[in-house]
């Protein structure tokens, strides 16, 4: 089958390291094309099977000259499936199927609006909740992941772990702010990059909190620094289905989160941080940290045999063939 993938990012983040793991999976007996704007940072990362294609107009919607070359790259590829990622490239994907014979597909990632998903037939959702703000039949398929085998070491210091991109939507300004007013040793870590680096390093310089906060940057071995923390906390203002959720459910020790999202569809509710208060569920957690643990690995032991990549690729194999 011939396969092409849509997306109008360049950055990597959590809907980029999808689209790699799947496309690395999918080229082994498939003729893949990635179509992603000119400059992408993570095309390094994908199997050399999987054919590229950098576009060189200008990143608008509503750029003729993009919607041109775009048709063309499909055409000389005779791609039998387009599938986008996202509401941008989605409207694109949209516009250029009303001309073209393929299957269109569309992933949405989040529960924002994104009007553009009502008006596409067949659209993947990341979650239930992300399927609720779509108006018509939707198809839910959950992200897996590899597990991997982890030896798990815990420091003596009380290890807090959040991963995630810097940006606001992911409240890491609220989380650094709460962890200042513990009364127990503790080291706070943020693995990640975006925008706001420089305002959260700020945020830490102010509160004098930089003995106790770290920005980790870029890490390529999340599950690892997972098992040796004590705590995984998700703090974001919104989610559709954040891959740090599907790591902590295999590797964290003890995961809570805001209640956001497809979070709720999986993570049970003892584990919920109610009213953006993280600093009473952290010390909650940590005078009561073994009877937290028993009850994290007794609670979502289950969702480790649903939330396996081989389960997505499979899921995600048989829609294509549904579709075409």
């Amino acid at each position: 089958m011939k396969i092409a993938y849509f997306s109008c990012s360049t950055i990597y983040g959590g809907v980029e390291k999808i689209i790699i793991e799947t496309l690395n999976e999918l080229c082994k007996d498939n003729e893949i094309l990635l179509i992603v704007p000119r400059g992408c940072q993570y095309k390094n990362q994908l199997d050399s099977k999987v054919a590229i294609y950098e576009y060189k107009s200008y990143d608008k919607r509503y750029n003729p000259f993009l919607y041109a070359e775009i048709c063309k790259v499909l055409k000389d590829f005779s791609a039998q499936i387009l599938h986008s990622h996202a509401a941008k490239a989605t409207q694109i994907g949209f516009v250029i199927s009303k001309f073209m014979d393929f299957k269109f597909i569309a992933t949405k990632h989040n529960n924002r609006k994104g009007k553009i998903f009502n008006r596409v037939k067949n659209v993947i959702c990341v979650s239930k909740a992300v399927a609720n703000t779509v108006n018509h039949e939707t198809k839910t398929l959950y992200f897996g992941i590899k597990n991997q085998a982890i030896k798990r070491d815990l420091p003596d210091i009380f290890t807090i772990t959040a991963v995630g991109r810097l940006d606001l939507i992911k409240g890491f300004d609220q989380l650094i702010k709460s962890v200042q007013i513990l009364d127990f040793p503790f080291i706070l870590q943020i693995i990640g990059d975006g925008k706001e680096k420089e305002n959260l390093q700020n945020l830490i310089n102010q509160l004098g909190l930089n003995d106790k906060v770290k920005l980790l940057g870029f890490r390529s071995n999340i599950a690892q620094i997972l098992a040796n923390s004590h705590l995984q906390v998700i703090s974001s203002l919104k989610e559709g289905f954040p891959i740090s959720l599907i790591e902590g459910i295999f590797y964290s020790h003890v995961l809570i989160s805001t209640p956001v999202g497809g979070i709720v569809e999986i993570l049970d509710s003892n584990f919920f941080i109610e009213n953006n208060n993280f600093a009473a569920k952290i010390e909650e957690i940590y005078q009561n940290y073994n009877d937290f643990k028993t009850k994290f690995a007794q609670t979502h032991s289950k969702f480790r045999q649903i939330l396996t990549f081989e389960n997505y690729i499979l899921n995600l194999k048989n829609y294509y063939k549904e579709v075409k």
